[in-house]
């Protein structure tokens, strides 16, 4: 599993990375996503908002993102992977209908 992770204006967290990573996990149930997942955690201090966005590279459509705002940082990467199985979904079924 090849992923990066970008910290900006809040501090790398390992516990957050371990939810992350087992929540990625579920990315490679699809065999055509490929290993170069980006990530990118921001935190706004004057809202006290978390953003987390998630790029993940198929060879089927190339990219696809999701972006999620909220107060929790695990609530946002939980909404934004949510939205990118979604999507695998949806690639996956069109894939097969090819």
């Amino acid at each position: 599993m090849n992923y990066s992770i970008r910290w900006k204006d809040c501090k790398k967290s390992e516990a957050v990375e371990n939810y992350l990573q087992e929540k990625i996990s579920k990315f490679y149930d699809f065999n055509f996503v490929q290993d170069n997942i980006k990530i990118e955690i921001v935190s706004y201090q004057k809202t006290k908002d978390y953003t987390v966005r998630i790029n993940v590279v198929i060879p089927i459509k190339g990219v696809i993102r999701a972006e999620d705002k909220s107060r929790d940082v695990l609530t946002s990467i939980n909404n934004c992977c949510n939205k990118i199985l979604d999507q695998l979904r949806r690639a996956k079924t069109q894939f097969q209908n090819r």
